[in-house]
C-alpha cells in the first residue's frame, strides 16, 4: 500500500500554488480588460502585471504572516489590485489611438 502525503503539505503544491498564483494576477486583469475595455493600454497592462505580480508576493510574505482574514490565498488580492492599477493607470495615460479602438469595435460587433 502507497502513502500519499496529504497535498497541502506538499512543497510541489506549494510551489505551483504560488507560480499560478503569479501568473493569475500579472495576466489574468491584462486579458479581462483586453477582452472587454477598449480604453485599457499598454502603459496600463504594464503597471497591472507589475503590481499584480508584486503583489502576490508581498502578501505571500508579509500580509498574509497577519493571520485571520489576512490569510487568504493570495490570487484574490494580487488579481483585485493589479486590475484597480491597471485601470487607473489606462485612465491616467493617453487613450489607444482611433485606429485601435476602430478594430475593437469591428472585432466587438463581429463584423
Amino acid at each position: 500500500m502507497m502513502i500519499v502525503p496529504n497535498e497541502e503539505d506538499s512543497i510541489i503544491f506549494t510551489i505551483v500554488s504560488f507560480a499560478w498564483a503569479g501568473f493569475g494576477a500579472s495576466f489574468g486583469p491584462v486579458i479581462l480588460l483586453a477582452l472587454f475595455w477598449k480604453r485599457s493600454n499598454k502603459w496600463g497592462a504594464i503597471a497591472g502585471m507589475i503590481s499584480g505580480g508584486a503583489m502576490v508576493f508581498i502578501w505571500k510574505f508579509i500580509i498574509a504572516k497577519l493571520g485571520g482574514a489576512f490569510a487568504i490565498y493570495e490570487l484574490l488580492p494580487a488579481f483585485v489590485v493589479a486590475l484597480a492599477v491597471n485601470v487607473v493607470v489606462s485612465l491616467c495615460t493617453p487613450a489607444p489611438e482611433k485606429e485601435i479602438c476602430d478594430t475593437y469595435d469591428k472585432v466587438a460587433s463581429g463584423r
